[in-house]
């Protein structure tokens, strides 16, 4: 267990890392460790938290950090924005259910991977969770299938974030989106993008997928070890900004749930055949530097070393601020070079994006295309 923070006879404020650990251990654990804290230091906890509530939302933050209530004497997050927040979530889970339903009665079989079924699986209170985009796994034969079910009711694909080289995923599209924008489904041919498949492919995830029973029905997702490993490629993707917060909290908060049960070897052979071994040793450290009980991930788990140690540094020194600034676009290059499995890993991704500098591609599925939807 990590030591606990006792401040309530210090003579001097806690320093800023003390104030960042109190945070963070809160969100990646849902519990508080320390008696009591100054008032230089719980406004210093709250000017973090507001950092916190610009990278994900109000509501989730809420959430996140309810047990600092008592300890700092009232709620760490505006109660209206929050409460506006949850009520976009609830809008936001209804719709996705509903869309759920829609492709299950047509016949499709989708597996839900991220954002809803990480909500109802590792969070008591799943709504604030639910954020952004429906991602569905199907099977390519069902595409087609899953554009006829939606098309009629107005959906249309776009609204991806523009880069100049396009849009460069070969595991999903640009969303599928509703007319009123409250849904946006990702459809997966993939759990996520190469190199993942070389060590976790769609027929994995299906043969070792769950049933999780939510308040509104029944989805299918995947067993905690391909969740984890979907995480993974997720922030390995995103090099580790804050894009990736509530992949990486996820995976804390799946330690301290389900951690005790989860096959570290599978997840460590899966991780080490789609050449993520290297960024799953930088999470997992990243994640004790930042307060998760170290008793939660393998005792073989160690931080990166060399260069690459240098880059993990400066992420957790990144996280500790709860993003204070905005990396360049060298920066994200530096650590995709040095965070890397092997140069190979590094050269290979990076020339699609070359190529999508010549042609970039749109993420509009085939299916579509020949549809008349393009």
């Amino acid at each position: 267990m990590p030591a606990r923070i006792d401040v309530a006879s210090a003579r001097e404020p806690l320093s800023p890392d003390a104030a960042s650990l109190l945070l963070w251990r809160t969100v990646l654990t849902g519990a508080v460790d320390a008696e009591a804290v100054d008032p230089p230091t719980a406004d210093m906890v709250r000017m973090l938290a507001r950092r916190l509530t610009a990278r994900c939302s109000a509501g989730w933050a809420a959430s996140l950090l309810a047990p600092l209530t008592p300890l700092l004497g009232g709620p760490v997050i505006d109660p209206a924005a929050a409460a506006a927040s949850v009520l976009l979530s609830r809008l936001t889970l209804a719709a996705q259910v509903t869309a759920l339903r829609r492709m299950t009665e047509a016949g499709l079989h989708p597996i839900v991977l991220k954002g809803l079924a990480n909500a109802h699986r590792i969070y008591d209170t799943p709504t604030p969770r639910v954020l952004g985009d429906l991602d569905v796994l199907l099977p390519r034969a069902e595409i087609g299938a899953a554009i006829d079910v939606f098309t009629p009711l107005g959906y249309r694909f776009g609204s991806a974030r523009r880069t100049r080289w396009g849009f460069v995923s070969d595991a999903s599209y640009v969303p599928f989106h509703s007319p009123d924008g409250v849904t946006n489904i990702d459809l997966h041919v993939q759990p996520d993008a190469w190199p993942l498949p070389l060590g976790l492919a769609a027929d994995d995830v299906r043969a070792g997928a769950r049933t999780l029973t939510i308040a509104d029905g029944v989805v299918r997702m995947p067993c905690d070890e391909h969740v984890l490993l979907i995480c993974l490629s997720n922030i390995a993707k995103d090099r580790f900004d804050w894009r990736c917060m509530s992949k990486a909290i996820d995976v804390a908060r799946l330690l301290v749930r389900h951690g005790q049960a989860l096959d570290w070897r599978e997840i460590e052979d899966r991780a080490a055949r789609a050449r993520l071994r290297r960024p799953l040793d930088a999470l997992l450290a990243l994640l004790t530097a930042l307060g998760l009980p170290a008793a939660l991930v393998p005792r073989t788990v160690m931080a990166p070393r060399g260069l690459a140690g240098r880059t993990w540094r400066r992420i957790v020194a990144d996280w500790r601020s709860v993003f204070a600034g905005e990396l360049s676009g060298g920066d994200l290059l530096w650590r995709d070079l040095t965070l890397a499995q092997t140069p190979a890993t590094f050269a290979r991704f990076n020339w699609w994006r070359v190529k999508g500098l010549v042609r970039p591609a749109d993420g509009v599925p085939p299916e579509a295309r020949a549809r008349g939807l393009a």
